[in-house]
């Protein structure tokens, strides 16, 4: 195929934004869970409370686990990237190794 390329150290540079958003993701969940659980269960244990904690409670541990699934998610896309840049490469310097070898 011709005129495909990559810029192996733009995708490198990308793959670490990723990275870095998903450490700095993981670092507000950690900051957000340790505030909430530091408050404990303010809004008390009579009927309103209750019928609060009904919809927060649950809305809470979706949202913190929303939160790790993206950073997660944010490091797999970095490795895919740096991956698939060693890859390119590797195949780019074994396909110049065997044009060399052919010429002799």
């Amino acid at each position: 195929m011709t005129g495909f390329g990559i810029d192996p150290t733009a995708v490198r540079s990308g793959a670490n934004g990723y990275g870095t958003a998903g450490d700095l993701l993981a670092d507000a969940r950690r900051k957000l869970t340790d505030a909430l659980s530091a408050q404990g269960a303010c809004w008390g244990g009579d009927e309103s409370g209750q019928a609060f904690a009904k919809d927060y409670v649950p809305a809470v541990e979706g949202m913190t686990q929303a939160f790790g699934d993206l950073a997660t998610a944010l490091q797999a896309i970095k490795t895919a990237l740096t991956e698939s840049v060693a890859s390119q490469q590797g195949t780019d310097q074994s396909s110049g190794d065997g044009l060399t070898a052919i010429r002799g």
